[in-house]
């Protein structure tokens, strides 16, 4: 996984392909310096202080225990507009809050959160989620940090990680996706 920052324009809030491929077409270039690196998908960033906003084409989650030790899943907010607002990430929020075994928030953190939290042994799992995938894991972060001009890899749990949150998920939605659970008010027939 790369890590790169958005420069101004992408805007993830509106994603269409065909009408208007504008916020993918400018990733490519980004992609495959990421597969020169040996990664398989990009971690885009915000700002000056790098917050973390998707992870190639898809919404980004973290399961952690936060800075006051609370199990917590994170998702970057809406409110600026660059986030999209996947329905599988509202999925996502939507069964975390079912488990109630965790805090689930939508809130920002940065790289610099991510270091420290894998330093303290508090990140136990960061994955994508998107309509193709369902949940993607993320193993590796190469970061480019700036400020020492170099490369770090940063070595990311999420497979090894008890209980896995995210395989879970996955178990959850394809249950409902195949009808081995009945969640009428997650599906809808579509009519010719």
């Amino acid at each position: 996984m790369q890590v790169e920052e958005i420069e101004g324009g992408r805007e993830g809030g509106e994603k269409m392909w065909g009408v208007d491929s504008s916020n993918y077409a400018p990733t490519i270039g980004v992609a495959q310096s990421a597969q020169a690196k040996g990664c398989q998908q990009v971690v885009w960033l915000s700002g000056d202080n790098e917050e973390l906003t998707e992870v190639g084409t898809m919404n980004i989650f973290v399961f952690w225990k936060n800075e006051e030790g609370d199990l917590e899943l994170a998702t970057p907010p809406l409110d600026k507009g660059i986030i999209l607002p996947g329905v599988t990430r509202d999925s996502l929020l939507h069964l975390g809050k079912e488990y109630g075994e965790f805090k689930v928030s939508e809130r920002s953190f940065t790289m610099e959160d991510i270091r420290l939290a894998l330093k303290e042994g508090r990140l136990l799992q960061m994955f994508g989620a998107g309509t193709a995938c369902v949940v993607s894991p993320v193993g590796q972060i190469v970061y480019h940090n700036r400020k020492a001009d170099k490369y770090e890899t940063w070595n990311i749990p999420t497979m090894e990680a008890k209980p896995n949150l995210m395989q879970r998920f996955y178990e959850n939605i394809t249950d409902i996706q195949y009808g081995r659970v009945d969640r009428p008010e997650w599906c809808f027939e579509v009519k010719q």
